[in-house]
């Protein structure tokens, strides 16, 4: 058996993947309650920190984005399609179920930027370093995010959601399926060093975005896809891979941070 690739247009519906798409619902894809949310793509305190000014305000007019269908600034940080997925998700699952989820991206992304100027040099990371003694749940809870944002996008995109998934989001302590996995993009460092010496504070740190999808059929059955996002030069990569058995991020206290380019 052979896998053909298929890119995935992140804000857009791609008419090559009609073949494995699952009907349109208006149901949460993680709990089967009426779909009433949408779930931001790039988290809503993120982009406030992206958009801030030196008073302290944060103005969409501050945040630039570039994707397939738009290139400019940003109308608004709290709603609109360029920011948020389609609304796949009921109320509760998006607020008080992966609460402990969005704490521990908040608590990652503070840690990335604190480190920001000497993180590209570091061969592993240690998640006690970010997350003290709790790292192992912490760690767990930040894959949990990610597991979230990959299914959002496979429900704006049509696409069936892993069960595994959905029983990680819910309390399994693993999610074989799928490998969340960090890397530092040594082409981002480069842009990061170059930005620090032409006067930026902040280097690559405000540059934040979602990676290039791509998703996989095997005979012509939907059988894998790629979930990347990117804080700077770190990217945060989910890849689910039907019926595979792999390890993530979170199963080892001290993790390589293997450097990998755009291709």
């Amino acid at each position: 058996m052979t896998d053909e690739r298929r890119r995935i247009g992140i804000l857009e519906l791609n008419p090559a993947l009609e073949h494995i798409r699952v009907p349109a619902s208006d149901r949460c894809w993680w709990c089967g309650d009426a779909a009433s949310t949408e779930e931001h793509r790039i988290k809503a305190s993120t982009l406030r920190r992206v958009a801030r000014l030196d008073d302290g305000t944060a103005t969409p007019g501050n945040v630039f984005k570039k994707s397939s269908d738009y290139e400019g600034t940003l109308r608004s940080l709290g709603k609109g399609t360029q920011i948020r997925w389609r609304k796949n998700l009921c109320g509760r699952c998006n607020s008080s179920k992966s609460q402990p989820f969005d704490r521990a991206y908040d608590d990652f992304e503070a840690f990335i930027v604190g480190h920001i100027h000497d993180m590209s040099t570091w061969k592993r990371l240690d998640w006690q370093m970010v997350y003290g003694p709790e790292w192992r749940e912490k760690a767990r809870n930040l894959a949990r995010y990610f597991g979230k944002q990959l299914g959002c996008m496979l429900a704006t995109q049509q696409l069936q959601v892993p069960d595994e998934l959905i029983e990680f989001l819910n309390g399994a302590d693993r999610c074989p399926s799928t490998c969340f996995m960090l890397y530092i993009n040594p082409r981002g460092v480069d842009a990061h060093e170059q930005m620090r010496s032409d006067g930026s504070e902040d280097g690559l740190s405000s540059f934040v975005g979602l990676l290039e999808s791509t998703a996989y059929q095997t005979e012509g059955v939907f059988s894998g896809v790629d979930y990347g996002y990117h804080i700077g030069y770190l990217w945060f990569i989910a890849q689910w891979r039907a019926g595979v058995d792999v390890a993530s991020w979170f199963e080892y206290q001290v993790i390589d941070l293997p450097r990998v380019s755009n291709e």
